[in-house]
């Protein structure tokens, strides 16, 4: 006789471990954190992946980056993808967030664990190290690695002094095999100590080839701007920031028809440059305007003879290369007998050939009160040419006016500028007076059309409390202004400048997304504006855009003021008020 009691027991023991093995393998939950390059130079972008996997993710929130020496996060260009697969008989579900970060100060740092919340549960990942190198180790052969793309902030000269016009080239690196399809400059640089002049720049760079320490690179200049030092010591040039979009010319796994999926965007960003600014020598002789570069100076006058009364133009005019938008006028010596007026100026800028020129124009308007002869003085102008590293010198020569008595001005006695005004005189004049019927006084129906509307005004506002208490669309757009208002109202009382603009960001954050009824949190600048220019045409998109990306990145722009703070809390509250008649 065979007995079936313990194999049916075991048989029933292995079902039930698979079950439960079952069970524990689903809820099995991966979160993993990468960095695309632990040695990174300073400048250049990376991008940090978490990647949470399970066989089912019921609720995950999305991960919160916790504050990372060394690295900034571009919070606009946070990316999120999903995927679902199913091998062996299971299935796999994982949720992928790309964060892309820029590296900043040279050093070794660590990225400390991110928690994530899964399915209820908490996770962290695992520290990172990763080390940022000094990008100037590159030409010397001492970098640990070649980067394959990275971007420099190149002026022409060092050492110039005081109104010297620099050229600041931004010039791209790349290595062969990387195409370059586009580039856009962020907004808001600032060359602290400098005057700053964009200069026309290509269409599209053309890029030459060149080797550093062994390795071949394509250079090209991307933009180019033309600086001029208004103090002297030492200046430094505030980074600037770049997206670069790239393609990487061999064939990708998940673009393997080359039909330009696989391009990807890189945020760049060049290191500080600091200049040496010179005091200019004094001149010898003459009088200097501050005219510095390969300028001519020439004075005219316009007529050489006028009648007493007329206007009399002396004409200055300075062309050439140089630092023309910073000229002032000569001061002149002028007769007594010479009355002058506010002076006019007219600027022509020229920005080609990598310089700016063109021409400064300068008028005075001069009126003789008594006829006769009169001269204005010779005056010797200094200029300085760099060139040279020498003063030049002008004389402009003595301006002759002749002043006639006009034959046409005729006197005008006093007797006929009187005016002959007699005095009324008779009776007074009597005014009946006239009934006006009760139908016909407005008073009337005042009183008697007070009560409805009263009664109308009661219920219409009876339906607006009843619409804010039950629609929280409806009344978080109705509060959006006054929320608004009561976060840049304490971002003017702010005195710490960073935190006055994280204030603005959230004010206009905030002020958008209640107005359009959207998640109060996770929605990037670019998709705020993108979801505010699909509801109506005629928000200002561009001045939006721009204010939001400088609130983004002013922690590196060194040269913000408490006064551009303020100026910028206008511009918000004129948005806010704007947007709100666009919607």
């Amino acid at each position: 006789m065979i007995k079936t009691g313990r194999p049916f027991r075991s048989v029933s023991f292995l079902f039930l471990f698979s079950i439960l093995f079952s069970s524990v393998y689903a809820q099995e939950v991966s979160v993993e954190a990468t960095l695309s390059e632990t040695n990174i130079f300073a400048g250049e972008g990376v991008t940090l992946d978490v990647v949470v996997s399970s066989s089912s993710l019921s609720s995950l929130e999305r991960p919160t980056l916790p504050d990372i020496p060394g690295l900034r996060w571009l919070p606009n260009r946070t990316s999120q993808s999903s995927n679902y697969s199913y091998i062996n008989g299971r299935p796999s579900v994982s949720q992928s967030y790309g964060f892309q970060l820029i590296a900043e100060e040279v050093g070794n740092y660590t990225i400390p664990p991110i928690s994530v919340q899964v399915n209820g549960k908490s996770y962290s990942t695992k520290a990172i190290s990763f080390k940022v190198l000094d990008p100037k180790t590159i030409d010397s052969g001492q970098a640990e690695r070649s980067p394959d793309i990275y971007v420099r902030l190149e002026p022409t000269d060092l050492n110039p002094v005081i109104g010297q016009q620099i050229i600041a080239d931004v010039v791209l690196y790349f290595k062969n095999g990387i195409e370059v399809s586009s580039y856009q400059a962020s907004p808001g640089w600032k060359a602290e100590g400098f005057w700053k002049e964009t200069l026309e720049n290509p269409q599209r760079a053309r890029p030459t080839s060149v080797i550093l320490n062994g390795v071949r690179y394509q250079k090209a200049k991307l933009l180019q701007y033309a600086i001029f030092p208004t103090k002297a010591g030492e200046l430094t040039l505030s980074p600037f920031e770049i997206t670069i979009r790239v393609r990487q010319n061999r064939r990708n796994i998940r673009d393997p028809f080359s039909f330009g999926f696989a391009q990807e965007s890189k945020d760049l960003l060049t290191l500080p440059v600091t200049i040496n600014v010179q005091r200019l020598p004094e001149p010898e002789r003459g009088v200097f305007n501050g005219a510095v570069g390969d300028l001519e100076i020439k004075r005219s006058i316009k007529p050489a003879s006028a009648f007493v009364g007329e206007s009399i133009e002396i004409i200055t005019e300075i062309s050439g290369t140089g630092n023309i938008p910073l000229l002032n006028k000569p001061e002149y010596d002028y007769p007594e007998n010479l009355e002058k007026y506010n002076p006019q100026e007219n600027t022509n800028i020229t920005r080609t050939n990598r310089q700016i020129g063109g021409t400064k124009t300068f008028t005075d308007i001069v009126i003789a009160r008594n006829e006769g002869r009169f001269e204005i003085p010779a005056k010797e102008v200094a200029i300085y040419n760099p060139s040279r590293n020498a003063f030049e010198y002008t004389m402009l020569p003595a301006l002759a006016i002749e002043a006639k008595k006009d034959p046409r001005a005729v006197a005008t006695p006093l007797t006929e500028l009187r005016l002959d005004v007699k005095p009324v005189k008779g009776l007074a004049s009597w005014v009946s007076t006239s009934y006006t019927p009760l139908y016909e006084r407005g008073i009337v129906w005042m009183l008697i059309g007070t009560p409805p509307f009263l009664l109308l005004l009661a219920f219409g506002y009876k339906t607006y409390l009843e619409k804010m208490s039950s629609d929280v669309g409806f009344a978080r757009s109705q509060k959006a202004k006054s929320k608004a208002d009561n976060i840049l109202a304490d971002a003017t009382k702010s005195d710490n400048v960073k935190e006055g603009y994280h204030l603005i960001q959230q004010a206009l954050n905030q002020f958008i997304t209640d107005k359009l009824n959207l998640p109060e949190a996770g929605l990037s600048s670019d998709a705020l504006v993108t979801e505010l220019q699909a509801k109506t045409n005629d928000a200002p998109v561009q001045e939006l855009k721009k204010l939001l990306t400088k609130c983004e990145t002013i922690a590196y722009a060194p040269g913000t003021s408490q006064q551009d703070l303020s100026d910028d809390i206008e511009t918000a509250n004129l948005l806010i008020r704007q947007i709100s008649k666009a919607l």
